[in-house]
């Protein structure tokens, strides 16, 4: 998701802000200011492309997006929390997790191989279903036409009875019956919400178009994240866009090259660092 001009809508948006491991001692600084070249409100000529958040604050570990630490590292003083919200509440983190820390006490990589092995196997599963049966019509298809004058309740109704109509299609209720029966090993059971579970109400629309690894990136950014990485060289990488280059005022004439470049993405680069470099998850208002 990236900044729009004129665009009014605002969300909340997940980032590993990468820093080196002395910034822990003034980590609301260090954080702070590899996420200044971003500001939305900042001076100066810059391309809109680099506008991005207005505010932000350290945070994952209370809702299970930020980090898993490593077994037996969970009491390490340089483990990171959740810092306080505007009122000044702390919101405990999970059993278990964080907001980050350095990299040699998080989990980087194994989470995000559970869940694209997960997802592979439901791409797997869909492909089978799909192919006992006669193939499924697209929403398009079923979305009804709103005349004018028609009040939006009335509309509502038949986009509902529409939608019961598109699910109830043979291979979307097939593949349904398909994941109820799935049975996951306990290391991918906490994933079959976010990657099972959410595909069902339609397989078609989520799975159909994509290839096996294309699905495989798409729901492991679903389910664990890591797809937003600031990098330590002051690149913002989102995946599914060019990487924005903070020292530079307009991507346009950016003649200088990501350090996350390369297959595999922001969970690659994470992976790549060396054990002290400090990952800091960070919830973005953009």
């Amino acid at each position: 998701m990236r900044a729009v001009a004129g665009c009014v809508t605002m969300a909340g948006y997940w980032l590993t802000v990468c820093l080196p491991g002395e910034a822990r001692e003034r980590l609301e600084e260090a954080v702070g200011g590899a996420l200044a070249p971003f500001w939305l409100d900042s001076d100066g000529e810059i391309s809109v492309d680099l506008r991005i958040w207005d505010h932000w604050r350290i945070r994952g570990g209370s809702e299970g997006a930020g980090y898993r630490i490593r077994p037996g590292h969970e009491e390490d003083h340089r483990i990171i929390h959740d810092h306080p919200r505007w009122d000044g509440s702390v919101e405990p983190s999970l059993p278990g997790w964080c907001a980050g820390g350095p990299r040699g006490l998080l989990e980087v990589t194994g989470p995000w191989e559970r869940a694209a092995a997960l997802a592979r196997l439901v791409w797997d599963g869909w492909q089978e279903v799909a192919r006992a049966h006669p193939p499924a019509r697209p929403w398009e298809d079923f979305l009804p036409e709103r005349r004018p004058g028609m009040a939006y309740s009335d509309y509502s109704a038949l986009l509902a009875a529409a939608h019961e109509e598109y699910l109830a299609q043979t291979p979307a209720a097939a593949f349904r019956d398909w994941a109820a029966g799935l049975r996951v090993d306990s290391g991918a059971e906490e994933l079959r919400p976010r990657i099972v579970d959410s595909v069902t109400h339609d397989p078609l629309g989520m799975i159909g178009g994509c290839t096996r690894e294309e699905f495989a990136r798409r729901a492991a950014r679903w389910a664990v994240g890591y797809g937003n990485v600031l990098t330590l060289d002051g690149w913002w990488c989102e995946e599914g866009h060019p990487p924005l280059h903070g020292a530079c005022d307009d991507p346009a004439t950016c003649s200088h090259t990501s350090s996350a470049a390369g297959d595999g993405g922001g969970s690659a680069y994470l992976a790549g660092l060396s054990a002290d470099t400090l990952l800091v998850s960070v919830r973005c208002h953009v």
